[in-house]
This record gives structure tokens, C-alpha cells and sequence, in this order.
């Protein structure tokens, strides 16, 4: 199984836990199966039907490329980033 990086604003979904095994076969299944395992997950990574502005989905160390269709393998790292803005200069 896939292991994916929870980020924090998402624990609160997923038991608190900070990482979690999930099995796919690319990022889009993986996030349906994270959203059937742990409900509320998948609004936070989706809109529209594809990873939402502001958020970059890593596999294996890799911003994906290929969104949703992403190959996913069992010994997968997923991490979903969400995007830094603001500060003073």
C-alpha cells in the first residue's frame, strides 16, 4: 500500500494520524479510497475534478505532472502540500 503524508489540516479527518496506508493505482484512486476510509479528505485535495490551485500533489519526492492519473506503486510516498503566501519582504 501507498503511504501518504497527512498534512496537518487534515488529521482531524483522519484520526489524527499522520500517515496512513492507502491502496491505488494512480492519485486519483488513492484520494477516492482516502475519502472513503476517512470522509472530508477529499475536499480539501479536489475541486472540480482535479487537484485544486494552490495544492501540489508529490509522489516518491516528485511534483506530479500528470494530476489525477498519476501512477501510484505499493511503495508509494504521496504528499499533498498546500501553497505558502503573504510575508513582508
Amino acid at each position: 500500500m501507498a503511504i501518504v503524508f497527512v498534512p496537518y489540516a487534515l488529521r482531524k479527518y483522519c484520526e489524527d494520524k499522520n500517515i496512513v496506508e492507502i491502496s491505488a493505482t494512480n492519485l486519483g484512486e488513492l484520494i477516492d479510497n482516502l475519502e472513503i476510509r476517512y470522509p472530508g479528505t477529499k475536499a480539501h485535495i479536489i475541486e472540480d475534478g482535479a487537484i485544486k490551485p494552490g495544492v501540489a500533489a508529490v509522489v516518491n519526492h516528485t511534483t506530479t505532472r500528470k494530476g489525477l492519473l498519476e501512477k501510484i506503486d505499493d511503495d508509494s510516498e504521496i504528499h499533498f502540500i498546500n501553497a505558502v503566501s503573504g510575508g513582508i519582504y
